[in-house]
């Protein structure tokens, strides 16, 4: 049996019907020297079954249900090929992605690793306007850490490199991938075609969306453990990254309170206090998040509803306002073009 020139790898969780427009998209590239690699997280459907007559001819791999980490891990463990290209299972390819990436990454003396931006549309395929992000090619850790802009269905990279620097981050539920490419970006420059030839799918049941209060504090913590690693210390500013690191503690201690998680959310308040985060944003948050947690014997929606009426009565105007505009707002990620980056 030959060796395909690209493994396409899959994971996939009780995802039949969207699974299928995924491989349509994959049978419909010009490039067509490739392996299709399906990675079966577990579903209770016959996803064997459901794929066996593609035209693709997928080779589908069942593991007990570990999350997309583990799942992505086995692809880069199982493909034939030396180079990987990934996609999930809710999202498509344009016809010429295959062929625009192999033959990027073909070229002599170029980066081992490539991705793109990706075009959202919704569950009709009608585009959904200004949710791109911006992307950057070449040594791109300190803005990767500032903000996530590498998609996974975008990348096609090397085997190697993505093995060498320890896959993907099984331990992690969500941000799995992102944490894998800073490591990645801290050794490798990324290539970049600016083209956007992957289609985003948004909907309700994506993971990045499915448990917004643990998802944000996920991150938070994978961005500190990154930046106290020796690639870290190396690559990054430590006033733009500590900037970075209090925003978002303090957008996983807000997401935490309205999820009243209040233990946490006080935390999480004192993480971004020890990264220089403004006491007028985490402090009103901190103080409440105490109170409600000590409070006992009342349901939490009536436990703020008390709180709020005693911070109307005892609390200054500017703290309430702040309050106010901490749980209205999204804090902006740090700019590092705009912040001296060497």
């Amino acid at each position: 049996m030959s060796t395909p020139a690209v493994s396409v790898i899959i994971p996939t969780f009780e995802r039949g019907d969207l699974l299928i427009e995924a491989l349509d998209s994959v049978a419909a590239q010009t490039f067509r020297d490739y392996e299709v690699l399906v990675i079966d997280d577990g579903s209770t459907e016959d996803i064997a079954a459901r794929v066996a007559d593609h035209p693709t001819r997928p080779r589908v791999i069942r593991q007990s249900h570990a999350g997309p980490g583990k799942a992505r891990n086995r692809g880069l463990t199982e493909a034939r090929s030396p180079i990987v290209a990934f996609l999930d299972s809710d999202d498509l390819w344009l016809p010429t992605k295959l062929e625009r990436f192999v033959a990027a990454l073909a070229s002599p003396g170029g980066p081992r690793i490539w991705y793109g931006p990706m075009s959202p549309i919704d569950a009709r395929r009608q585009p959904v306007r200004g949710r791109t992000k911006d992307c950057y090619e070449g040594d791109i850790t300190e803005r990767l850490f500032c903000k996530s802009f590498v998609h996974v269905p975008t990348v096609v990279s090397d085997r190697s490199l993505l093995i060498d620097a320890g896959g993907f981050e099984e331990s992690l539920p969500v941000c799995e991938d992102y944490a894998l490419w800073l490591r990645v970006s801290a050794v490798q420059p990324f290539g970049l075609i600016p083209e956007a030839l992957a289609l985003r799918r948004l909907h309700g049941g994506r993971l990045s969306k499915s448990d917004m209060s643990r998802n944000v504090a996920v991150k938070a913590r994978m961005l500190e453990q990154f930046y106290r690693s020796p690639l870290g210390a190396k690559k990054l500013d430590r006033g733009i990254a500590e900037a970075r690191l209090a925003r978002v503690y303090i957008a996983a201690a807000r997401a935490a309170f309205f999820a009243a998680g209040y233990s946490e959310a006080a935390e999480l308040c004192a993480k971004a206090r020890e990264f220089g985060g403004s006491p007028l944003r985490a402090g009103p948050i901190h103080f409440i998040s105490r109170v409600l947690g000590r409070i006992s014997g009342k349901p939490a929606r009536a436990a703020r509803t008390s709180l709020a009426e005693a911070a109307r009565t005892n609390l200054s105007d500017p703290v309430r306002t702040t309050l106010a505009d901490t749980a209205r707002t999204k804090p902006t990620d740090c700019n590092p073009s705009a912040s001296g980056v060497r």
